[in-house]
């Protein structure tokens, strides 16, 4: 198999890449002065709505990183809207929807959007960033997981205790198996979408999933989770990467998991999350998983966080893509970004 020219592609696939690559989850972010600047003057779901505002701020941290990638600016929520549901964030709070999914007539009253009419913003977003980005860099879309997307969906807005959800899942798991169905119906056409406007590669969050008991998330959640990641790679013959939440034990429930690179959060020893794939029968590439609290590390510090990492990263898995473990946060210097890909370019 002949390079892509694209390195994280490259790796994606278990091909050797041309440098090590690395992106950052929520690089286009509030750690940003531009970012924060342009959001001073525009509503966060105005802002993914619009195909230019997107694109500037997904192009901020390229201008600024010599980085391999771009992932759209975007949130997991989006698909909501076109499903029938109202997303707000406003100040002082996260993410809100109106109307909580509590009941089968609930669930029944969600529509099945059309991706291209109801959400295309987001695929124009895609095509007018990959417009500007060089022939080497990634151009990544993304969605959230049918968990992780139905726990907001269900509580109404982000929870500690995700009663609600738990609540579904023992007392009406019917109603929550329909959920996830029409969640991942509308998952698979959303992300296709984002792939004919130029996505390169898609990510699938399923952030919550350490929530699960892990017989719950065998037999109720993954399996749904699976059927989005095999039609991607089937149908559109493009690598897709999951990220499967917090800690190893979900790890043990994903020998038959389609995607290519496995996302690990920093809870989790790349060498250890490398060891269990391979026990269950996975060969795939490896994403993660600094802390991204340690980009507030000395630079000394920091730099020895990324060359360890590195250097457990070699015996780990086939590839490994450079990442943080979760998303970057707002009191992050910009700096640190900066030392962190210039010691990775020293290989």
């Amino acid at each position: 198999m002949n390079s892509t020219g694209k390195p994280l592609i490259d790796a994606a696939i278990g091909l050797k890449p041309s440098r090590y690559p690395v992106w950052f989850m929520r690089q286009a972010g509030r750690y940003l002065p531009e970012y924060r600047a342009v959001r001073a003057d525009h509503d966060f779901v105005a802002m993914c709505k619009s195909p230019e505002l997107s694109a500037e701020v997904t192009l901020q941290p390229l201008r600024r990183f010599d980085l391999d990638a771009a992932i759209i600016f975007s949130d997991i929520l989006i698909p909501c809207i076109g499903m029938g549901q109202t997303l707000t964030f406003d100040k002082g709070h996260g993410p809100e929807l109106n109307s909580p999914i509590r009941t089968l007539k609930n669930v029944s009253d969600l529509i099945i959007p059309n991706a291209e009419k109801d959400l295309g913003f987001v695929g124009d977003a895609i095509a007018l960033t990959k417009s500007k980005l060089r022939k080497d860099q990634t151009m990544i879309g993304f969605a959230g997981a049918p968990f992780t997307v139905a726990s907001y969906m269900i509580e109404g807005k982000g929870s500690k205790d995700f009663t609600e959800v738990k609540k579904l899942i023992f007392r009406d798991p019917a109603i929550f198996t329909n959920l996830l169905e029409k969640l991942a119906e509308t998952t698979i056409l959303y992300l296709k979408m984002q792939i004919n406007a130029g996505a390169d590669i898609v990510m699938l969050f399923d952030t919550w999933a350490g929530q699960l008991t892990p017989d719950i998330y065998r037999t109720m959640v993954f399996p749904v989770t699976n059927r989005i990641l095999s039609a991607i790679k089937q149908e559109m013959k493009i690598p897709v990467i999951y990220y499967p939440g917090q800690g190893s034990d979900k790890m043990y429930e994903l020998s038959n998991c389609s995607a290519d690179v496995i996302s690990v959060d920093w809870r989790t020893r790349l060498g250890q999350a490398g060891k269990i794939l391979r026990e269950v029968g996975l060969n795939v590439t490896l994403q993660g998983n600094l802390d991204p609290q340690a980009l507030l590390a000395p630079e000394h510090v920091l730099r020895k966080y990324v060359n360890d990492l590195k250097l457990e990263a070699i015996n780990a898995s086939r590839n490994h893509i450079f990442n943080v473990g979760h998303g970057l946060l707002p009191h992050i210097p910009p700096e640190s970004i900066s030392t962190v890909i210039d010691e990775l370019r020293k290989c």
